[in-house]
């Protein structure tokens, strides 16, 4: 009992010695603290995309005070070893080789926006997308991309106008008179100009479609792009609505829509529909899908069907085939004539006026 009593004191004192100098040695050899160098550093080597960034919306972290997110190291992480490492690719971080998961924790560092902190419960993380999928960090946005190109297209109007002008003033002025040549001369200069900006236009359309919603979208969703191109479809491609209008591409409890259902989704812009009615119409309560293809579709009104068969699926043989062929027709082809109100009514149960 006294040789017991002696040992476990003993190895007790060497299990904590041990333990000690585990740590101490740890503590010794811990990495040094990283260095961040600044993004001037980066403009040395990476001069061509520096340009590029110092125009795009990530230029603002440079007035941020913490250096782990400020300028090209809020996303690369500290420069000091890659720089001294004479560029070494190993020592600096490159979001495109990271796991999706990884590549889009650098992001939510800084983008703290709700609507995008949803992005772990979207459709796109669950397979497997980066933010970089859809997002050029060193590129100017696609407002900035429009608002030029909205200002050339208001410029290339003016200068057609003028152009226009010109050519009225040519042909009035008499045959080998200077005036007529220094007109002329003129009219060739703003002929000049339009062609180098049509050229300027192009290019920046070119770089738009590739940019901008809804064409990033439709590089996956290639379905809704062909829709969007029938007869009957939202207004995506004259630009007055986005894909993001009505979906949350970061996620969000209730699926990739921004509201809770199909039908507040779509009340945000038909609000007319909502009601309430005294006299409500059920499947437009239940869900807009039941009768209409959001995305675009051959029929009238973004229908799924032709009205009259579409109706008919839940009102069979309402209307007995009598009467004449005209007054047969157009209750076989057109239900809104007589029941106006078919999204509700407060006067009339079989929604008439």
């Amino acid at each position: 009992m006294k040789k017991a009593k002696i040992v476990y004191p003993v190895a007790l004192g060497l299990i904590l010695g041990l333990a000690w100098m585990c740590n101490s040695m740890k503590a010794g050899m811990a990495e040094p603290t990283p260095e961040y160098v600044g993004s001037d550093v980066c403009a040395m080597c990476h001069s061509d995309v520096v340009k590029k960034w110092s125009f795009a919306t990530h230029r603002r972290t440079l007035l941020d005070k913490d250096p782990a997110k400020r300028g090209c190291e809020a996303c690369h992480g500290p420069g000091g070893a890659h720089v001294a490492g004479g560029g070494d690719k190993t020592k600096i971080i490159r979001p495109q080789l990271l796991k999706p998961e990884d590549a889009a924790h650098i992001c939510l560092k800084c983008h703290t926006q709700e609507k995008v902190t949803l992005w772990p419960t979207s459709q796109h993380a669950r397979s497997k997308l980066t933010c970089t999928k859809c997002h050029d960090p060193h590129s100017v946005g696609e407002k900035s991309l429009l608002s030029e190109m909205d200002s050339k297209r208001l410029l290339m109007e003016g200068l057609t106008k003028s152009i226009k002008d010109a050519e009225l003033a040519v042909n009035a002025l008499p045959a080998d008179s200077p005036e007529k040549d220094a007109q002329t001369k003129k009219l060739d200069e703003l002929k000049a100009e339009r062609v180098k900006l049509e050229k300027s236009l192009k290019s920046e359309e070119t770089v738009y479609h590739q940019s901008a919603e809804p064409y990033v979208c439709y590089n996956c969703h290639k379905a809704q792009e062909v829709q969007s191109h029938l007869p009957s479809h939202h207004p995506l491609e004259e630009g007055k609505m986005k894909c993001s209008d009505c979906h949350n591409p970061h996620g969000g409890t209730n699926g990739m829509l921004k509201e809770e259902t199909v039908t507040e989704t779509c009340r945000t812009c038909h609000a007319e529909k909502a009601g309430p009615f005294v006299f409500e119409h059920v499947p437009v309560t239940e869900d807009c899908t039941n009768c209409h293809k959001p995305h675009g579709s051959v029929q009238d009104n973004l229908l799924t069907q032709p009205q009259a068969f579409l109706c008919q699926k839940c009102h069979a043989n309402t209307h007995a085939p009598r009467g004449s062929a005209t007054r047969f027709a157009e209750r076989y082809t057109t239900c809104t004539k007589c029941h106006t109100m078919i999204h509700g009514s407060d006067t009339d149960k079989v929604f008439f006026n």
